[in-house]
């Protein structure tokens, strides 16, 4: 085995190992080391990121990238803003556009790596730290992982890749999660889709020695994360699941029930973010009265501007969305500080930590109107300005609308396919719901929580009274 480090000093001049980088056998692992600092994502750390991680990827002997910490409480609590919102106040939105360009370009260059990019997330996953992890093919949660997107609570939106990734999920879930800050635990995290496995953390180590040790199979030709290398990914895999949990804990229940589910994929599939409200206010219940409380206390400015991108998320291509994202950050640095709500919540929050009111006074719902969500996501004399065409580099030179692997439990449009028999087997008969049972049980080698998952989504979607309950036919709007 052998190793290697690499140092940055700080602006001080002290050296300061805010990322390691390591060799372990085969593999490359990548180490955030800001301890003090649960690893809060700064322009240091990305830019000592960014080298290795394009450099593993074109290594020969180098098979798996590894991304872990050193922090025993997190992976990374998310991007370090506060600067950003410090230099907006100094009439400098130059600051913070130019630590997002290279913030979503590291995260673009990890969803198109060819070679499998394993994030552990052992800890506190937040912000940032999902945009390091979601968009890669494996995502370990622990026991021990809490993840959210806070960024309601800064005035900000969803970002780091995430309003593509975001709307994937099933029902409307990664709207919620996103746009209330919903902290999540690993288990939950997983049957979400934000992870595609979960280890207990103790196996951690063992883990990525078994990694390491992994060498791929002889391959010809040229690889990319779509094709030419999936047989390795599924031998990666295969380890994880080898080291996953098999059982779920007996008292263990999904954070969302069915009804809730139905509740939510009808909310947020309203016209605008005021649809969702009115929803809420209208269907009554007591999920939706507390999840229309939570909402009422973002900033409007946030929630529009989320809820717009998260919806044109769902149409576009990765590297679209990404520099759309880019677009609408430099836009919101822009914004004078006086009338900037992302600038209000950083100094409320981060700079000033007032606790007590726990949000700064919001600008007036009234001044977000439709227009001011448009001038947000559309290009700008601040974009001319501030970013460099093309906003995100061609790096691998792939792109998609939807991920090429997927590793996690089974969502609802791989059960769609597989009941209207879309799914490449060519049948042409209905399932009876023990065939959908036991089809995913095969296909996933009977992976952690997939019993669970699958009657979850045959809960809100299946549909046997037409047959006398013996075949399954899907319906798309789930039943509450």
């Amino acid at each position: 085995m052998s190793s290697s480090v690499s140092t940055n000093p700080t602006a001080g001049g002290e050296e300061e190992p805010v990322v390691l980088a390591s060799t372990k056998n085969h593999a490359r692992i990548i180490t955030l080391n800001r301890v003090r600092k649960l690893n809060s994502l700064n322009t240091e750390m990305i830019e000592l990121m960014t080298p290795p991680v394009l450099e593993y990827a074109k290594e020969k002997v180098n098979n798996v990238t590894i991304l872990t910490s050193n922090s025993p409480k997190a992976l990374c609590a998310g991007g370090d803003v506060a600067e950003c919102a410090i230099q907006i106040r100094k009439g400098n939105p130059g600051y913070g556009a130019d630590f997002f360009d290279k913030e979503y370009n590291l995260n673009y260059i990890i969803s198109t790596l060819p070679k499998p990019y394993i994030s552990l997330m052992d800890g506190i996953t937040f912000g940032g730290g999902v945009g390091l992890s979601v968009h890669a093919p494996f995502r370990v949660a622990t026991e021990k992982t809490k993840l959210a997107m806070p960024e309601m609570d800064i005035g900000f939106f969803p970002d780091v890749g995430t309003t593509f990734f975001l709307p994937r999920l099933d029902d409307k879930i990664g709207y919620y999660v996103a746009l209330t800050g919903s902290v999540l635990p690993g288990l939950d995290a997983y049957l979400a889709g934000f992870a595609t496995h979960y280890i207990k953390s103790e196996k951690i180590p063992l883990l990525i020695k078994r990694l390491a040790g992994l060498q791929p199979p002889e391959i010809e030709g040229e690889i990319t994360v779509i094709s030419g290398n999936n047989q390795y990914f599924n031998q990666v895999n295969d380890i994880l699941n080898e080291f996953s949990e098999k059982k779920l804990p007996q008292d263990y229940k999904f954070f969302l029930s069915p009804d809730d589910i139905a509740v939510i994929n009808k909310a947020f599939s309203q016209d605008s973010i005021d649809g969702v409200f009115k929803y809420l206010k209208e269907e009554g219940s007591p999920f939706a009265k507390k999840t229309l409380d939570t909402l009422s206390k973002k900033p409007k400015s946030s929630l529009a501007v989320a809820f717009a991108l998260l919806n044109q998320g769902a149409k576009n291509t990765i590297r679209e969305q990404f520099e759309l994202e880019m677009v609408a950050a430099t836009n919101i640095m822009s914004i004078p500080a006086e009338r900037n709500d992302f600038a209000k919540g950083v100094i409320h929050k981060l700079v000033d930590k007032i606790k007590d009111p726990f949000f700064p006074q919001w600008n007036d719902p009234s001044t977000v109107t439709p227009e001011f969500v448009k001038n947000i996501l559309s290009l700008s004399k601040n974009t001319d300005k501030y970013l460099k065409k093309p906003y995100v580099k061609q790096w691998f030179g792939v792109d998609f609308t939807q991920y090429p692997h997927q590793f996690g439990v089974p969502s609802n449009r791989e059960v769609e396919a597989y009941i209207a028999g879309t799914d490449g087997s060519n049948r042409t008969y209905l399932p009876t719901p023990s065939e959908v049972f036991k089809h995913f049980k095969i296909k996933t080698g009977d992976k952690l929580g997939v019993e669970a998952k699958i009657q979850q989504i045959l809960d809100l979607h299946g549909e046997t009274a037409k047959y006398d309950n013996k075949y399954v036919t899907w319906k798309d709007e789930p039943t509450k």
